[in-house]
C-alpha cells in the first residue's frame, strides 16, 4: 500500500495523535466505506478502545501501483 500524506495532514497527524497504522488499517479492511465529497471515500474501523475515520482518495494509472491520498483522519 502507497500512502501519500500532504503536509496539512502531516501536520494533524502530530496534533491529533493520530497512529499511522491505524490510518492504514482503516482503509486495508475498513468497518465501513462510503462515497464523499468529489470522489473521495470515507473509512472508519475501530482500533484499540477507539474509531478513526479517515477520508482519501486513489490516485493509480495501469502503469505505476495505485497510491491513497489521505485528506483527513481523526478520532471519533
Amino acid at each position: 500500500m502507497n500512502l501519500k500524506f500532504p503536509l496539512h495532514f502531516q501536520a494533524r497527524i502530530i496534533e491529533r495523535g493520530i497512529n499511522v497504522e491505524h490510518v492504514k488499517d482503516a482503509i486495508r479492511e475498513p468497518d465501513s466505506m462510503e462515497s464523499a465529497f468529489e470522489g473521495r471515500v470515507r473509512v472508519r474501523k475501530k482500533v484499540e478502545a477507539r474509531e478513526i475515520e479517515v477520508i482519501y482518495f486513489k490516485d493509480g494509472f495501469r502503469d505505476r501501483k495505485e497510491q491513497y491520498i489521505v485528506i483527513t483522519a481523526y478520532y471519533l
